[in-house]
């Protein structure tokens, strides 16, 4: 679990890439409306009623069946409160905040063709509250049991949100809000996060303003199915038949005997001199730290592989629209990066290369993942997502409500759904890298493997890009 005080832009696990360009350019983005407190129960719906899930949910339900095991779906937003916390007032904040998205009341039933999303009338959430103050150690026992309920599997058909709170001391207490990630997203996170400060300061006589929210999560699906059918993103599509035409998945050192599937992880620092020498080397090709540390993904990937067309999955926020930038749900789309790598190329190059995968990415994120053009059969049972990539969002903020502070918690022990995914933590000192692997299919010698070459890549790319990609890893 790592904490930080730095301002910044809340993202959870999968978090959305900083593509260094400014997105003003193509999106109309008007001034943000506002709402009051006082009417927060009726921003969203206030009846009962059954839709159709969108197009990522169904993909989603899916994997539920047989990649959910472990909480790989949980998609948590934590926060630490220190100072004299009313749990009424909390619970009573939690409350209009589920009053304010309806996907924060959604539940499931069905299946297949036949899921649907039951969206229920705005009632209390159920808080469950510990009280750790009596433990030997209270902070040893919140971690244990924060990875406990990380760990533990949400049934969307009862309730897709899961709220606990501990208390470690008198003035200390750690929230989180786990939910299954059919009804929300990282960005979600941070929308969560944001709404319930400002209610928690309206409630302690502050005059925060919250704003509108936009699209609730049901408007953006039954906007997309109509996109999808109207053809209005088509054009999209056609970028992606050109962008993964031929792709062949490149093959990795699986076990010849492969067991149950298991999440592993796998870690490794990078220091805060590297990151800085990366940003700035980033920056001044007009690119991003995320380009930046997607090529040194590439690069090890071909040293681990042998292979030059190499393509990794990351999840992008899919918030082109401006009704969407407040909507709670899952909208974010998993995008395929291609590059073609010339490992007697600089690094310096490669970046270049990888910069418009990034871009391309972003100004096409709007196609759900398995309406994709990917590979068949013919890669001997890979999937594109197998090999994944995620960087979250420059370091999570604390805030000051009332007499309150309250610090955004990243969990590092969410499960996995992914066969290999890097996670590049930030934090005070530097990048926690977190390699998530399916121990039944990978050794644990090769994740190690793994880590350290991305390590040993990316400090000497920082000390000097003009190297050969061949020669970093």
């Amino acid at each position: 679990m790592s904490r930080s005080r730095m301002p910044g832009t809340l993202a959870a696990h999968g978090a959305v890439p900083a593509v260094s360009f400014n997105a003003a350019k193509y999106l109309s983005v008007p001034e943000a409306r506002s709402v009051t407190v006082g009417s927060l129960s009726a921003v969203g719906n206030s009846e009962e009623r059954e839709t159709e899930p969108s197009v990522g949910q169904r993909l989603l339900w899916f994997l539920d069946r047989y990649r959910g095991q472990d909480g790989a779906l949980n998609c948590p937003m934590m926060c630490r409160i220190r100072g004299p916390l009313d749990h009424s007032v909390l619970s009573e904040a939690l409350d209009r905040v589920s009053a304010r998205h309806d996907a924060l009341r959604t539940v499931f039933s069905g299946g297949g063709r036949k899921l649907r999303q039951i969206v229920r009338e705005p009632h209390p959430v159920e808080l469950r509250q510990v009280d750790l103050r009596g433990e030997p150690d209270a902070e040893s026992a919140v971690r244990e049991r924060i990875s406990e309920e990380l760990a533990t599997r949400i049934d969307a058909t009862e309730d897709a949100v899961r709220c606990t709170l501990w208390q470690v001391a008198d003035d200390e207490h750690v929230l989180c809000v786990n939910m299954h990630h059919l009804v929300t997203d990282s960005w979600s996170c941070g929308v969560i996060f944001q709404d319930l400060c400002a209610v928690l300061d309206r409630l302690a006589g502050g005059t925060r303003e919250l704003p509108d929210p936009g699209w609730q999560f049901t408007e953006f699906a039954d906007w997309q199915r109509g996109a999808l059918e109207s053809g209005e993103l088509k054009k999209q599509l056609d970028y992606w038949r050109r962008e993964l035409d031929g792709l062949a998945l490149p093959p990795l050192p699986s076990r010849i005997d492969p067991g149950p599937r298991s999440t592993a992880l796998v870690r490794g620092e990078l220091s805060d001199a590297t990151v800085a020498a990366l940003r700035s080397l980033a920056v001044g090709q007009g690119s991003s730290l995320f380009a930046a540390m997607l090529t040194l993904y590439y690069a090890t990937l071909h040293r681990t592989t042998g292979r030059t067309d190499l393509a990794v999955a990351s999840l992008y926020a899919n918030r082109l629209r401006p009704q969407t930038r407040r909507t709670v749900g899952f909208l974010a789309n998993m995008v395929v990066l291609r590059t073609r790598l010339n490992p007697s190329a600089p690094v310096l190059d490669a970046l270049k290369t990888t910069h418009a995968t990034v871009v391309g990415g972003f100004l096409n994120q709007g196609i759900p993942y398995q309406l994709l053009p990917l590979p068949g059969s013919a890669n001997d049972g890979a999937r594109a997502d197998d090999i994944v990539f995620q960087m979250l969002a420059e370091p999570v903020y604390s805030i000051t409500v009332g007499d309150l502070d309250i610090e955004v918690l990243v969990p590092d022990g969410v499960g996995s759904r992914f066969e290999l995914e890097l996670v590049l933590v930030p934090h005070s000192e530097g990048f926690h890298v977190l390699l998530f692997y399916n121990e039944g299919r990978f050794t644990a010698a090769f994740a190690e493997e793994f880590v350290q070459r991305f390590v040993a890549a990316s400090e000497l790319a920082a000390k000097n890009a003009n190297l050969p990609v061949s020669r970093i890893c």
